[in-house]
């Protein structure tokens, strides 16, 4: 019997670089996307656990708010997707951006996750 490998979702507009990912990534079944269409498209066919992607997608390569968007769009449409994000963009404020989107649905599970293990007491 065949083990099958996790999917993982590569979000990256570059070619080269979707190429070298899938190469460095050969342990899962990499499905790729360039774009937010796409991407979205993707998520919904295979569910994957994880998915990483670039902040730099089209229309707007060299920024970020086609990448934050899509972030945001991933993040409502499937929760428990694990986003890891791996970009060029050198405007630290979009890595600050991008992690409390990734963190704000998730801070009431930390949150909750954590008192439950405290075991504080009730009053």
């Amino acid at each position: 019997m065949t083990q099958q490998k996790p999917k993982l979702l590569i979000i990256e507009d570059d070619p080269g670089l979707q190429k070298q990912l899938r190469w460095s990534l050969d342990a899962y079944e990499v499905v790729v996307a360039g774009d937010r269409e796409a991407a979205l498209a993707q998520i919904r066919r295979h569910e994957p656990a994880v998915c990483t992607m670039d902040l730099g997608l089209p229309p707007d390569p060299d920024g970020s708010t086609e990448g934050l968007a899509t972030l945001q769009q991933i993040l409502a449409l499937a929760p428990d997707t694990r986003v890891i994000v791996l970009t060029g963009n050198q405007d630290h404020a979009n890595a600050g951006t991008a992690t409390a989107r990734l963190l704000s649905p998730n801070i009431n599970r930390f949150l909750n996750r954590a008192v439950r293990s405290a075991k504080l007491p009730c009053r």
